[in-house]
């Protein structure tokens, strides 16, 4: 009967710290969505930093205090699809 009780508590122990890293490490886990921020000059779009297509809450800048707005590329010359900071 003691050695039943003690292997059930080693057993629920064991599920309990199993279960607490899953939730742990799927939280952590995000998927990285990073895709070229480009920035209208004259008829074309240049390069200026990568963002994430994510809603972050805060939206892509040419640099992580500010700066201009960055898109991202509808086709060659056209670049309006709204961007979000990378984490």
């Amino acid at each position: 009967m003691k050695n039943g009780k003690m292997l059930l508590s080693v057993i629920l122990f064991t599920a309990a710290v199993a279960s607490a890293f899953t939730t742990t490490a799927s939280k952590n886990a995000k998927a990285v969505s990073s895709v070229p921020g480009y920035i209208k000059q004259g008829p074309t779009c240049v390069f200026k930093n990568n963002c994430d297509n994510v809603n972050t809450g805060v939206l892509c800048t040419e640099t992580q205090t500010g700066g201009a707005q960055i898109f991202g590329m509808t086709d060659a010359t056209h670049c309006a699809v709204q961007l979000w900071r990378l984490n």
